[in-house]
């Protein structure tokens, strides 16, 4: 594959799959807490432990998804010659953990940076869900102080005239 043309078209694919896979995984997650605490309410103290231990495993099982998403692409593409050697070099750069040992031809050097710059971004949206998400469930307090509008985007929501 030559040229950076390629590169930023198997880059883009991957990216919006892995956003649509995330967001798809944080709706998921959001449902399952949702119907956890509907069914298990009156179990308010075991709660506190679960709830926050099953968002936590949601979101590792979410992020291993994506970085096995990488990890096949650059093994079925011949880039690594492993599985282990691809999945190791995808864990390296989606987390931005760096060098790895395992190094892309040139001709794919784009596609691991963008997988850094991708997992960065993931992480900091599944960070910023578990904080959003603990926050509204732990505490009851709101001092509704937000400077954007509340559900302006939830499921269901009509267009007011």
């Amino acid at each position: 594959m030559d040229g950076l043309l390629p590169q930023l078209a198997i880059a883009t694919a991957i990216v919006c799959t892995t956003i649509v896979i995330h967001l798809l995984g944080l709706d998921g997650l959001q449902m399952l807490v949702r119907l956890h605490l509907r069914r298990f309410a009156r179990w308010v103290d075991i709660n506190r432990t679960i709830v926050p231990l099953g968002i936590v495993l949601g979101l590792f099982l979410l992020h291993g998804i994506e970085i096995w998403l990488y990890a096949l692409v650059y093994r079925f593409a011949g880039v690594l010659g492993t599985l282990e050697q691809a999945l190791y070099f995808s864990t390296s750069a989606y987390s931005t953990a760096g060098e790895t040992g395992a190094l892309l031809p040139v001709s794919w050097r784009i596609i691991g940076v963008l997988e850094s710059v991708n997992g960065m971004l993931l992480i900091g949206w599944s960070t910023a869900f578990l904080f959003q998400s603990l926050n509204h469930l732990m505490w009851e307090e709101e001092d509704g102080h937000h400077s954007l509008p509340k559900g302006a985007i939830a499921r269901g929501r009509r267009k007011r005239a």
